[in-house]
Parts: C-alpha cells; structure tokens; sequence
C-alpha cells in the first residue's frame, strides 16, 4: 500500500497497480453492485481486464497532451509497409517484363521486412498505435490547441499529481491524480463520443465525474489544507469534427458527490466487514417515467 501523502513523479501505471487504495472507478463498480466491486478489485481469481478502444484512445490523448514528454517513450506508430507491386501471369515467365516486375516485387517485399524487423526492434515494450489511430490524436490535439481557454485551463499547472488519503469515516484508504490542478481550479480533460450537455450530464452521474471532482477537493484540502470549489472538465469528441465543450460542474453537484462518495466508503467497509457482496437480487421492476 502507498503511503498517505502527496506524489508528483508517480507513473500512471504505478499508481493504478497500487490495488490497496480506492479510487473514484473503484467507489462507482460498488454503487453499480457490491458484487461488481468484489469480482473487480477483490476476487484473487479475478481475469485481467482489457481497456476498451476508446479507453486506450482517451490515455494516449491524456498523455499526447498533458506529458508529451512521456507520449513519445511510451507510445509508436505502427510501420506502414510499401504496397508490392503486381506482377503478370506465370506464362509470361522468362520475359523480360514479367522479369523486371518480380525484381521490383521482391525488392518491396525485402524492403517492407526490413522496417518490419526495424518497427519490431523500436516497438518493444511500447504500446502500438495505428497510423488512423494516430491521425485521430493529432486532429483532436490540433482541436484543443485552437480554443484558447481550453489552453488557458492547462497552461501553468501541476499535472498528475497523485492524490493518497485515509477517509476519516470510513477509515479507508483512498486516491486520487487529477489531471490538472491549479491553486483555485480542479481541471479533467475527458475523451468521450458526445460532449453536448444532455450526454455530458448522464456521463457525469454513469461514471461519477462529480464524485471524482469531491474526492479531488477533499484530498487537496486534507493534504495541503486548503479548500478548491471550481471543478472543471473539458471534454473533446474523438470522432470528427471533434466538438468540444468546457463545463464548470455547479457546486451542488459537487456536494452531491461527496455525500455519495462516503456512502460508499461506509458501505464498502461494511460489506468487507461481513463478507457479504450482493449482486442485482429479486426485485420488482416497472416502466421508467420517461416511458409513461
């Protein structure tokens, strides 16, 4: 377990290893069931969980953008090899032609191995990115270079900075790494299908960006005593034409999430206490009200 405090140079990769801690992902797969949490973060038998396409997406733009630095010793683009040449019938075989057009086949094909064995070489323990892939990232970075106050929100700031903490109530321990924080601003860059307001808000609660936000403001004021209220995410499409949208999350929603998040704290630490991690169970469904 790390320990309480404040970590600038802790890898991503450390910080999510570290299974000890709770994180926001962690509190929302116990509000999404006890057992969901147990199968997730406790089980020993427990598979390893794959990041979907949009999750690896949303971590390379997270760190095209915030660690460029980092971006280029962690990630590759994929080699694009030289398409081979055709080459006619074998009944022309022996013709000067169909001679000249194998050479020049074979000559592709020697030189698409070479950068073959070249990318296999450069790309160890990298992650690959398609050259697609990689287009993506860029027309996104190139979207969010040209708004001006989405610059503004990341200029200037810590970036990344681990966030471990012991709930007071609950007695567990917790963590948090906000993208971006500055001296009166919580600041999340988010990579999402659709950033309009309606989808924003059912991601917001779906995922808990506003408990994310409570637990960011409770770890700042804990550890460095101080208290931040302005809770801010951009969020950029990753399909073209790449909308973006910057939304300041209201202070009520914030207060919303930190009663929810200690909830779950209380509750997790119940449940731990006496082994008993219920899924769904038998219950009485109806219509939803948008449907009457």
């Amino acid at each position: 377990m790390i320990n309480e405090g404040i970590y600038t140079d802790l890898s991503s990769e450390d910080y999510h290893n570290d299974k000890d801690t709770l994180s926001r992902s962690a509190l929302m797969d116990f509000d999404r069931s006890p057992y969901t949490y147990w199968a997730k973060h406790l089980n020993p038998d427990r598979p390893e969980q794959d990041k979907t396409p949009l999750m690896e997406l949303g971590s390379a733009f997270h760190s095209l953008i915030l660690e460029p630095h980092l971006f280029e010793k962690e990630y590759i683009v994929m080699a694009e090899l030289m398409k081979l040449p055709k080459v006619g019938l074998l009944r022309d075989l022996g013709r000067p032609e169909y001679e000249k057009q194998k050479f020049m086949r074979d000559s592709v094909a020697k030189q698409n191995k070479d950068i073959e064995e070249e990318f296999l070489i450069k790309s160890e323990s990298k992650k690959v990115l398609t050259p697609d892939v990689y287009k993506t990232l860029l027309a996104m970075r190139d979207k969010l270079n040209s708004n001006q106050k989405a610059i503004d929100l990341i200029r200037d700031s810590r970036i990344e900075n681990s966030f471990f903490w012991r709930d007071e109530h609950s007695g567990l321990m917790l963590k948090a790494r906000p993208d971006i924080l500055h001296e009166n601003m919580i600041v999340d860059l988010k990579t999402c299908s659709d950033a309009s307001p309606r989808a924003f808000q059912n991601e917001m609660v779906k995922y808990g960006y506003h408990i994310q936000g409570a637990m960011i403001r409770d770890a700042v004021e804990k550890l460095e005593d101080r208290r931040i209220n302005n809770v801010i995410n951009i969020c950029i499409e990753t399909k073209y034409p790449h909308n973006m949208a910057i939304y300041i999350i209201d202070e009520f929603a914030i207060d919303e999430g930190h009663m929810k998040y200690k909830q779950i704290c209380l509750d997790i630490k119940n449940a731990i206490h006496d082994n008993v991690f219920n899924d769904y169970g038998i219950q009485t469904i109806g219509l939803p009200k948008w449907a009457t």
